[in-house]
């Protein structure tokens, strides 16, 4: 059974994860396993310390709640990437696991996860949507050339600052149904 990992970087239950988890239910329904983490809830979790000792034993050493959620995105098929961006950047718990996927990286940076992993990137916005799309764009990039995943889907959405927004808007969920598809 292939499963889908679901990563959410908002402190509230707002948009981005309305989004993130339209996508997860269409996987879900393809028969794909769903592990979800909401970051904001993890209170034991520590910031990436560059011990380098990730390079040694092949995996982030630290043993806190992101290191479950790493082991779960190591061993995933696909994987859900899902942020609001707050004052032009991804949230503060969002950053933690993502600095935190330093230790996918052997010593030569290349990956030490498997390649091809199917990624769909959320990224969500009150105003400020080239700061979204540089977000999501840096995501992108992140994945496919440090873990060489396959991004099968990256959505932007603006103007979501009523909790609801992307609920209520048809196009963005019928986009999530299609990324879901894809993983």
């Amino acid at each position: 059974m292939a499963s889908t990992v679901v990563i959410l970087g908002s402190p509230r239950n707002g948009n981005s994860d309305s989004i993130a988890m339209e996508i997860a239910s269409v996987s879900k329904l393809k028969g794909n396993e769903v592990k979800t983490f909401k970051l904001n809830q993890f209170n034991k979790a520590k910031g990436c310390q560059s011990c380098y000792k990730c390079k040694e034993a092949g995996k982030c050493v630290l043993q806190d709640d992101i290191s479950t959620v790493l082991d779960a995105v190591y061993k995933a098929d696909g994987v859900i990437l899902a942020t609001p961006i707050y004052f032009g950047h991804t949230t503060a718990q969002f950053r933690m696991f993502e600095d935190r996927c330093f230790g996918f990286l052997k010593k030569d940076f290349s990956p030490n996860i498997e390649a091809g992993k199917k990624v769909a990137i959320v990224c969500t916005c009150g105003s400020g949507i080239d700061d979204a799309r540089r977000s999501a764009d840096e995501l992108e990039n992140e994945w496919t050339q440090f873990f060489k995943a396959n991004v099968v889907g990256k959505i932007v959405a603006d103007k979501m600052m009523a909790p609801d927004a992307a609920l209520n808007d048809a196009k963005i969920m019928n986009e999530a149904k299609s990324i879901g598809e894809k993983l």
